[in-house]
């Protein structure tokens, strides 16, 4: 669903590269608890350990409480999954127990590695705005620097969602709880020492819609900053660029050597036993030999997957080169799925009907990451 989408990964990966890194002991990323029966065991367990980027090759053991973890914190309803719009009444109880987590952990690591005296944290980094309400107020209670990233944000969303014309304002605040949202947003800017972007258009056009920021102002504000000129008072979060990476070490190469797909091959040995998905992708197409473009997304309407399947339908010459595989998460049937992604994905075949892109799309129902 929206909750456990890219930007989960991203938060794992980076935990998981932050407790690799030379000088940093423990990275704990703080979450929700939940044991639900209809999700599965792991989110129930209290700590996980996150394995090293390489593990092949791992850093030498700094302690026993040294690397990267989950803690899952329990907060709201104990027995249920519930998403993300409807936690923000629990903030607080999660604040609680993520404090209640960090003086306990304070107190081991200074028996540790701090002589008896208490470690604390260096920095909190809030991810998404009800983290970033979070952060705020944890950073306030330790004093300790914050770090915000915000992922998707709620003016531009709650932009987006008004030129659409399919909702107003009072539906999608009802539907998102948007204004909670942005709100938890300006406490971030107001509470954080950076935020981290992905690209400038996010700081130029995004996070401008904000009262707490103004880029042009903050670059000011930076450059009086290093020339050591009093700023009267007025702080604005520095704003940092990091595009996301990629972590290729589980990527698996082709079993016969040959990435390009020149060499020999037959049907069987193009076909990768471990990886379940490929005979599931390889059934849409009459060519499975060609190159592939890859989707991967949730069917939601900004991640704008119908202008890549009419564009692909449009294109002949890209049809004869390429086939296009739409991972668009796990269904059993489109009527369960929730109306605004069953339109998305109804779109989607239409769109395949109306260019006839049997044999080059494929778009199987389930996946395992």
């Amino acid at each position: 669903d929206s909750d456990t989408g890219g930007q989960v990964k991203y938060v794992v990966e980076l935990a998981r590269a932050l407790g690799s890194m030379p000088g940093v002991y423990r990275v704990d990323l703080l979450t929700r608890q939940v044991s639900a029966p209809d999700v599965d065991w792991s989110y129930g367990e209290p700590t996980e350990m996150l394995n090293p980027v390489n593990s092949d090759n791992p850093q030498e053991e700094l302690g026993e409480s040294s690397g990267a973890y989950i803690v899952r914190i329990p907060f709201g309803p104990k027995d249920k999954y519930i998403p993300k719009e409807l936690l923000w009444p629990h903030i607080p109880e999660f604040v609680d127990g993520a404090l209640n987590h960090i003086i306990q952990l304070s107190k081991v690591l200074g028996e540790q590695i701090g002589g008896g005296e208490q470690v604390w944290p260096v920095a909190i980094h809030g991810h998404y705005a009800d983290a970033g309400d979070s952060a705020a107020l944890l950073s306030g209670a330790l004093n300790v620097p914050m770090l915000f990233t915000g992922h998707s944000l709620g003016r531009d969303k709650l932009e987006q969602l008004l030129k659409q014309g399919r909702q107003s304002r009072e539906e999608i605040n009802t539907t998102y709880k948007i204004m909670r949202r942005i709100e938890a947003e300006e406490l971030s800017l107001d509470s954080s020492e950076i935020v981290i972007t992905s690209t400038r258009q996010e700081i130029d056009s995004q996070w401008n819609l904000y009262d707490g920021f103004d880029p042009i102002l903050e670059r000011k504000l930076r450059a009086r900053i290093k020339r050591g000129v009093s700023c009267h008072g007025r702080f604005m979060p520095r704003t940092v660029v990091i595009p996301p990476g990629m972590e290729f070490h589980h990527i698996i190469p082709p079993a016969d050597g040959d990435a390009d797909g020149e060499g020999e091959r037959n049907g069987d040995s193009s076909a990768n036993p471990d990886l379940p998905i490929w005979s599931e992708i390889m059934r849409f197409f009459t060519n499975p030999r060609k190159p592939m473009i890859l989707l991967l997304a949730r069917a939601d309407p900004k991640k704008n997957i119908t202008t890549l399947v009419k564009a692909f339908g449009e294109c002949r010459p890209l049809r004869d080169l390429a086939n296009l595989t739409l991972i668009m998460g796990n269904r059993d049937d489109i009527d369960d799925m929730s109306s605004t992604n069953a339109s998305v994905l109804l779109s989607i075949l239409k769109l395949i009907d109306r260019y006839d892109l049997y044999g080059h799309v494929a778009y199987p129902t389930h996946h395992k990451q």
